[in-house]
């Protein structure tokens, strides 16, 4: 009767678990040591760029009843995190996290700030502009965003999109803003 207890947990635990959605995850680790001169000595530090690009595995429609599907391509979630090491515990302390977003065909990356994080526009000049601020609520997932062209609440959909929904005054209608995962 035991035996017959751990197969039925079993197989309803491994049932469970491979329920879940397959995740496709790509992991870069760059690290450096940077010697520089403060006037007083040569100090050494590490330097520690981590850049992680998530994506769901989807496979084609057409290819269900096939044994060799194809994959589609699926819009993917990059962060980049920069860490130093520039004291005397063995650990590296987290400088900055960004993640990678694509709206309306231009990029966009968010990165943390007090309470939330900063919506940053690239212009492809090599130059960041902040365009708004999003900080956290007591609603978990969602947010209160002040930007340039706009003010709304913000939240994360299952899609990993960050949707913000504001009130356009000329057209007196709710309007919404999706910010994609990058899509590689």
């Amino acid at each position: 009767m035991k035996n017959y207890i751990y197969m039925f947990v079993l197989l309803v635990c491994g049932t469970a678990m491979a329920q879940e959605k397959p995740k496709e995850v790509k992991q870069e680790t760059i690290e450096k040591t940077v010697k520089y001169n403060n006037g007083e000595e040569i100090t050494e530090s590490k330097l520690k760029v981590i850049s992680r690009e998530t994506s769901n595995v989807e496979l084609a429609l057409d290819d269900k009843e096939k044994v060799d599907q194809q994959r589609v391509a699926t819009a993917k979630k990059v962060e980049t995190m920069v860490m130093v090491d520039d004291d005397l515990d063995p650990d590296y302390d987290l400088l900055s996290k960004e993640t990678h977003f694509i709206s309306d065909d231009k990029s966009f990356k968010f990165s943390p700030s007090d309470g939330g994080f900063n919506i940053i526009f690239d212009n492809n000049d090599n130059e960041f502009v902040v365009v708004g601020k999003a900080w956290s609520t007591k609603n978990p997932g969602s947010y209160i965003v002040k930007g340039e062209t706009y003010n709304g609440i913000g939240y994360l959909t299952e899609k990993g999109e960050f949707v913000v929904e504001h009130y356009n005054a000329d057209s007196k209608s709710i309007e919404t803003v999706s910010y994609k995962p990058v899509k590689l």
